[in-house]
């Protein structure tokens, strides 16, 4: 029984710090591991994460984070706006960075990545094709942070 293969789509992107991106091509990494959230509640869940990313960037040679907010094009004229929100709550210049913003089509994205619904956030790691590795869904746990550790150590 053949699995469908999960894809990060074609998105154009802008990072808070400016900087734009045709993701996933222009991704740093060989291996990248992106929180996509959906939902402006979704960024405690992010969060959690946070720590796992920074480790493992640290542990894994050509593996870059990210974190992308992931919102409705029908917001792209108040981006300024939200952008600028987003960049006043981060002060460190790497977290924006790494912070890229998608205004796209939020359902193609889902539909993409395969996920049921936007309402948890979801970690994937990807090529620079977009071909999807690993995914899980929500809040850090402990079982998926292992799954996580293994697929990157796989």
């Amino acid at each position: 029984m053949s699995q469908s293969i999960r894809l990060l789509p074609a998105v154009d992107a802008r990072a808070l710090d400016g900087t734009e991106y045709r993701l996933p091509n222009e991704l740093g990494g060989e291996r990248n591991l992106i929180a996509v959230a959906f939902q402006r509640n979704q960024q405690d869940d992010v969060d959690t994460w946070l720590g796992d990313f920074a480790a493992l960037e640290d542990q894994h040679d050509g593996l870059i984070t990210y974190e992308m907010p992931t919102i409705s094009r029908r917001w792209a004229p108040v981006r300024g706006f939200i952008d600028g929100g987003m960049t006043a709550a981060i002060p460190d210049p790497k977290t924006r960075a790494r912070t890229i913003t998608a205004y796209t089509d939020v359902n193609r994205v889902r539909d993409s990545l395969g996920l049921p619904d936007t309402n948890q956030i979801a970690v994937i790691v990807c090529d620079r094709d977009g071909v999807v590795s690993w995914l899980a869904r929500g809040a850090r746990s402990d079982e998926a942070a292992a799954e996580l550790r293994a697929a990157l150590s796989g």
